[in-house]
């Protein structure tokens, strides 16, 4: 009779979704009331203990960390230090076959440790490299591809918003994330390198001959090397210990004001209610989320929906290696339809029971999850990613979608590396005793 009641309940939870879903109700309100229907429909759990649930999962220290470095992207943004970032990373790799390739996916990954975020990072980088590639000679449609895929090293590279949120929800340390995100995306950077060396010889790129006089290399490590110090400052402090994740996000903030003022004076008092209100109604927005995801996931827990599903995946197979492949097909598919917050908040509470009971480490899954879903940015129909360089680049996603097809299969490569080889994720953690 019990297992006849869980099954009720899980249906009712698929079916209320769905229809919610479909019906075009914003994902706040899907999970929220999904979870509160199917709690009404079994009759075993009082309602006036739902509005404590969606209380106790913001009431979160780590969480703070949030808003914080939201605020502290939109100030670093406002600051112009984008194209500081792209000369330095043309001076550097410029010269080589394919110069411009390489200065845009270097620029986004250095773009990627201020903003966290891969529509940011592709609305940044995208606008400045794909006219500049195209004059070089460079088709509108492979500049706009390889700016799509390099982007999604924002949500993998630290410090990532993704992150907090996948923190916050799996109970897992921020800074250990952040620390142990610098190896998937340096990997996947190499292997946007590779793609670009071989793909260049074949199509002829074109090599950029600039020759930098004194001047110009000062002047442009003084526009880049605010942007180099924040990252540094913000990792270098959670390793030593110095301040945590949530600290070193307040000063990362107080840091962007200063350089915005003072350095680069491009940042006024004015602007910061602007940033502030930004932040905050982004902040709320996710908020709401986490609030509402938590009264579903308690209602998934109760009805022990985990385990019936690591039931479901045991009996397919007990091998650990199997079962993570089905949850990678499950998490590509996902990100095909569900933004990456969302997915992660609603996926954390039914599939890390299953990936703990099978051995794997918490903290690795937890990478494994994060760039996993971030592949979804360059898929459609979802893919934000993508529709943020149509508009940028003015081109169609069938365009970009020739083009980036490779990428996203160097992608998925680089996802089963460090899924099947956990000391890739795991070593740096360890290495400053945080994971």
């Amino acid at each position: 009779m019990k297992g006849d009641e869980e099954l009720v309940g899980t249906s009712l939870i698929v079916v209320f979704f769905a229809i919610l879903l479909f019906a075009g109700m914003p994902v706040a309100f899907v999970l929220g009331i999904t979870g509160i229907l199917s709690i009404i429909a079994l009759g075993t759990v009082p309602l006036t203990v739902l509005p404590q649930k969606m209380w106790t999962s913001l009431d979160s220290f780590p969480l703070m960390a949030l808003p914080l470095f939201i605020l502290a992207s939109e100030i670093m943004n406002h600051s112009g230090i984008t194209k500081g970032i792209i000369d330095l990373c043309k001076m550097i790799v410029g010269r080589l076959r394919g110069g411009l390739a390489y200065t845009n996916v270097a620029s986004s990954a250095i773009f990627a440790s201020i903003s966290g975020s891969a529509s940011a990072t592709a609305a940044a980088i995208g606008s400045i490299m794909v006219p500049a590639m195209e004059k070089e000679g460079y088709d509108k449609d492979t500049s706009a591809a390889l700016t799509a895929s390099a982007s999604i090293l924002g949500p993998i590279i630290p410090p990532s918003t993704s992150a907090v949120i996948l923190g916050v929800s799996a109970q897992l340390s921020i800074g250990a994330l952040f620390i142990a995100g610098y190896v998937p995306g340096v990997l996947f950077a190499l292997g946007l390198g590779i793609y670009i060396f071989i793909v260049g010889k074949r199509r002829n790129f074109p090599v950029d001959t600039t020759r930098y006089k004194k001047s110009e290399v000062y002047n442009i490590l003084k526009q880049s090397i605010p942007a180099i110090l924040m990252p540094l400052i913000i990792i270098g402090g959670i390793l030593s210990g110095v301040f945590t994740a949530t600290e070193s996000a307040a000063i990362a903030c107080f840091y962007g004001i200063l350089v915005g003022m003072f350095y680069m004076k491009t940042l006024k008092l004015k602007d910061l209610p602007n940033m502030f209100l930004k932040a905050g109604v982004l902040t709320g927005a996710i908020n709401i989320i986490l609030g509402t995801s938590n009264v579903l996931g308690w209602s998934i827990t109760i009805q022990q929906v985990p385990q019936m599903i690591a039931d479901w995946m045991l009996s397919l197979s007990e091998n650990p290696h199997v079962i993570l492949l089905l949850i990678l097909a499950l998490f590509l598919i996902v990100g095909l339809f569900m933004e990456i917050a969302v997915a992660i908040i609603m996926l954390t509470p039914i599939l890390f029971p299953i990936v703990i009971s099978i051995g794997v480490d918490p903290l690795h899954f937890g990478i494994i999850m994060l760039f996993a879903l971030t592949i979804g940015m360059v898929t459609p129909p979802l893919g934000l990613s993508l529709f943020v360089m149509t508009a940028v680049a003015n081109t169609t996603i069938g365009g970009i979608m020739k083009r980036i097809y490779p990428q996203i299969i160097i992608a998925v490569l680089v996802l089963l590396l460090i899924t099947f080889v956990p000391e890739l994720t795991l070593w740096l953690p360890r290495l400053f005793n945080l994971g």
